[in-house]
């Protein structure tokens, strides 16, 4: 008797996200919380106290990481975590890209991310980032 085997499509689990830079990954992510926040503001017209829409004004997208892992060559090659405030300035951005770890469809992609603050714990081969908040200027991908 053969038995048929699927795989589950409602619930992504085993999913996991990369940092890449210049197209290329430089390390990855344990645990991300993500906001997307497009600053709503209340309309109304002249006269008229009611609220008609919410429209949005800004949209912000950030990133708060917990125990991340890069490859510690590549991260100072590249120069994604600033050195100092001068490094800073250069503006250099990455992308932080979470895909499905059965298919490894991309599933989210943060687009143009900047490191904005953080701890780093540096150890043996590698430098491991405790928290860290990015701030991307784009977001793709519905993360369903």
């Amino acid at each position: 008797m053969a038995i048929a085997v699927t795989s589950n499509q409602q619930t992504r689990t085993g999913n996991y996200f990369a940092i890449t830079f210049g197209g290329e990954q430089i390390g990855a992510l344990q645990h991300v919380t993500a906001n997307d926040d497009y600053g709503l503001e209340p309309m109304s017209g002249i006269g008229d106290i009611h609220v008609q829409e919410n429209v949005p004004t800004m949209a912000r997208h950030s990133l708060s990481v917990q125990a991340v892992v890069l490859n510690k060559g590549a991260m100072i090659a590249s120069g994604a975590v600033p050195e100092n405030g001068d490094a800073a300035l250069l503006g250099l951005v990455f992308d932080i890209e979470a895909y499905d770890k059965t298919s490894g469809a991309l599933v989210r992609k943060y687009v143009g991310c900047s490191y904005a603050s953080g701890s780093i714990d540096i150890a043996k081969h590698t430098i491991t980032m405790q928290s860290g908040q990015f701030m991307a200027i784009d977001v793709v991908g519905s993360a369903a």
